[in-house]
C-alpha cells in the first residue's frame, strides 16, 4: 500500500511508555513516519528518544503547549511533507502490527469518514479501556447495533459514533484540509470534544472499527497523575464553543445570573456560588468563544 502515513505522538514526561509506544510503530507492517512533539519534558525524554529512536522526527517545544497545540505542530509538518493520512497516538498508547493496514483498508471503502478509531483495550488487553466502554454502551453516542452485532457474531467494519477520545485517531488528509487542527482556545481537556463537533458540523462521519486494536494505558496514567480531575470549565467551554449548537454566551450568562440570584434568595449559597462562577467564566471568555465559533464554521486548515 503506497500511502504516506505520519504518526504524531505528543510527549511529556512519559518515559515509562515510550518503548511500547515507539516499538509498536517500528513493528507496524505498514511503514510509517513518526513525528514526536515534546512539550518541554524535564525527565530526559528528548535525549532518550534521540538515542533509542533516531528514525523519529523530533520537534522540541520550549514550553508545554498542551495536547492540542502540540499536535497542531505535528499536523502542519505532516501536511508540508505530503501526508495522505495522520494518526494521532497518545504517548501512553500503542498499536498492533496490523492496526494501520486494517484502518486504511476500511477507509478505502468508507471515505465519508473524517475520523476512524480502533477499539481501545486496557494495558493488559483483558478488556476494553473503561472510558471507551462507557461510550460504546451509550446508545446516544455510538450506534446501538454494535453490541447487538457483537453478540450475534456479525460485526461490521465500522460503526458510527459521535465521540471517541483522541488517543488513537486516523485522520485522512481531507479532514485536516477541511477541519484544520485543534482549537487553541482549549488549554487542557475539551479539545477533542471540540474537534469532533467540528467534524460533524462539516458533514464528515466518525467511526469505530472493532477489528482494529490499540492499547491505551489510562489506569496507570491516571494513577501517575494522582487521578487529576478534569476541570468543569473545559467541558463548559466545549459546550458553548460547539458550532452545532445555537447557544449564545450572553443568554447563558443571563440564565446563570438569574439562577445565582434565585439560589441566593433561597439561602442556597453553595449553588449560588457555582452559578455565579459559571457566569463570570462565560463573560471572561466571551470574545474568545465568539472568535472560535466564527473560525470553526469555515472550512479550511484552521489553527495550523
Amino acid at each position: 500500500m503506497n500511502v504516506k502515513l505520519f504518526v504524531i505522538v505528543v510527549t511529556y514526561k512519559g518515559k515509562q511508555w515510550y518503548d511500547r509506544c515507539f516499538a509498536s510503530l517500528r513493528e507496524s507492517t505498514l511503514p510509517v513516519q513518526t513525528i514526536v512533539v515534546d512539550n518541554a519534558s524535564s525527565d530526559g525524554s528528548v535525549e532518550y528518544i534521540k538515542e533509542n529512536y533516531p528514525e523519529i522526527h523530533l520537534i522540541e517545544s520550549d514550553e508545554n503547549l498542551g495536547f492540542g497545540r502540540a499536535n497542531n505542530l505535528g499536523m502542519r509538518y505532516a501536511l508540508d511533507h505530503g501526508c495522505d493520512f495522520v494518526f494521532l497516538l497518545n504517548q501512553d498508547a500503542w498499536v498492533e502490527t496490523d492496526t494501520f493496514g486494517k484502518l486504511l483498508d476500511i477507509h478505502g471503502n468508507h471515505s465519508e469518514y473524517g475520523i476512524l478509531s480502533p477499539i481501545h483495550l486496557n494495558a493488559e488487553k483483558t478488556g476494553i479501556e473503561k472510558g471507551l466502554l462507557n461510550y460504546l454502551d451509550d446508545k446516544k453516542v455510538t450506534d446501538k447495533r454494535l453490541l447487538e452485532d457483537l453478540y450475534f457474531h456479525r460485526l461490521k467494519d465500522i460503526y458510527d459514533t459521535t465521540y471517541v477520545n483522541a488517543a488513537a485517531w486516523l485522520l485522512p488528509r481531507n479532514t485536516l484540509e477541511t477541519i484544520g487542527g485543534f482549537d487553541p482556545i482549549f488549554s487542557h481537556y475539551g479539545e477533542d470534544d471540540n474537534y469532533l463537533q467540528r467534524v460533524r458540523f462539516h458533514g464528515l462521519k466518525i467511526g469505530i472499527c472493532p477489528s482494529c486494536v490499540a492499547v491505551h494505558d489510562t489506569e496507570r496514567r491516571i494513577a501517575a497523575a494522582e487521578k487529576k480531575v478534569q476541570t468543569s470549565s473545559s467541558w463548559l467551554l466545549a459546550k458553548v464553543a460547539d458550532v452545532n449548537s445555537s447557544d449564545k454566551v450572553n443568554a447563558l450568562c443571563l440564565y446563570h445570573f438569574r439562577k445565582a440570584m434565585s439560589k441566593l434568595l433561597a439561602f442556597k449559597f453553595s449553588q449560588a456560588k457555582t452559578h455565579w462562577g459559571i457566569m463570570r467564566f462565560l463573560r471572561k471568555n466571551a470574545n474568545g468563544i465568539k472568535h472560535s465559533r466564527d473560525v470553526n464554521v469555515k472550512k479550511g486548515m484552521n489553527w495550523l
